[in-house]
């Protein structure tokens, strides 16, 4: 088990400490966001006439619309990430499709060549022996 940080942080004009396994800087941050996310909604309009836990409400709402969002998102990201692996691997099927054509194609091409040439032979040993 790993040892857990214990840091101080600042939200709201009170101190806390939080203790998490993340590094302090990171627990830094995230209550610097919710401490910033706080300032905002006490400057709205509303802000001051709501009181400490309808804020907290709205702060939590708020942060929760945010998350929503961004899985939205993020889901998004990866369906359109998925469907061009999708696409990707469709293009390397006829890519090997069109690949092992060609090479059929070669090899075709190579006996036709190898057929003119003994036809040749034939007829140029035929008119020699009419000479």
């Amino acid at each position: 088990m790993s040892d857990k940080n214990i840091t101080k942080v600042l939200i709201g004009g009170q101190v806390y400490s939080l203790a998490g396994q993340e590094s302090e800087e990171y627990i830094q941050k995230v209550a610097l966001y919710i401490n910033n996310k706080l300032e905002e909604l006490k400057k709205s309009d509303n802000g001051q006439l709501m009181s400490t836990r309808l804020m907290n409400v709205l702060l939590a709402l708020n942060i929760a619309d945010e998350l929503f969002k961004e899985r939205e998102n993020s889901d998004s990201a990866k369906e359109v990430v998925n469907s061009k692996n999708r696409k990707i691997e469709e293009l390397r099927d006829t890519l090997e499709d069109e690949r092992m054509e060609k090479e059929a194609l070669i090899r075709r091409i190579n006996e036709l060549e190898s057929e003119v040439n003994t036809y040749k032979k034939e007829l140029d040993e035929y008119i020699e022996a009419f000479e």
